[in-house]
């Protein structure tokens, strides 16, 4: 069976309208699941016909797709101004500090979506690349920014991939309120007093 043709909008009404049903989706794949949400919800969700939605969108995945592409530009959205800004090597504990603090907001600005989506990421090798390219971006912003702050590049990649990877398990342990606050604040400033050393050849 051919595959129906999939216009790409142009005029403004019509982008709107593709917005729209991308927008009901990630508000309907994060209040109950991307598996329980059908295309006759997501049309009647974003104020359209089906049809209207078929004719932006081969499928349901199709609308996956560009729904986790939407989620990923709004978290880069949160990193940009840490990223824009530069650095300098003894400013680095503040640095790390606030990229924690933007990693944890960036988790919980939809804590549902965060963890729908990262489920379909285990299960959709598409949308795995999609957040996998997300990561690779990101470090890359971090390597260069570390670079211009006059780090050695020996290694660096690799440090910043250890770093991230610990960023990311004091974010999960946050989310999943595996500690107090007391016992959080003191995993955040181990975090960043091990980044900082790792950065420094100190460790």
């Amino acid at each position: 069976m051919a595959k129906q043709e999939i216009r790409e909008p142009k005029q403004r009404r019509s982008i709107e309208k593709k917005q729209s049903i991308i927008r009901a989706s990630y508000k309907l794949f994060s209040d109950k699941g991307y598996y329980k949400t059908n295309t006759v919800e997501i049309a009647q969700e974003a104020g359209v016909s089906t049809g209207i939605v078929y004719s932006y969108f081969q499928d349901k995945k199709d609308i996956l797709f560009e729904v986790i592409k939407f989620y990923i530009s709004s978290l880069s959205e949160q990193f940009q101004p840490l990223l824009n800004t530069p650095i300098k090597k003894d400013h680095m504990p503040i640095v790390i500090e606030k990229f924690i603090d933007i990693s944890i907001a960036s988790h919980t600005m939809n804590a549902e979506a965060h963890n729908e989506f990262f489920a379909l990421s285990l299960l959709e090798k598409d949308i795995f690349t999609l957040f996998n390219d997300f990561e690779n971006s990101l470090l890359s912003e971090l390597y260069e920014l570390l670079v211009s702050a006059g780090f050695s590049k020996i290694n660096l990649l690799e440090k910043v991939r250890i770093s991230y990877g610990i960023v990311e398990q004091v974010c999960h342990d946050y989310i999943l309120q595996k500690q107090t606050r007391e016992e959080f604040d003191i995993a955040k400033l181990l975090a960043i007093d091990i980044i900082v050393a790792l950065l420094n050849n100190k460790i």
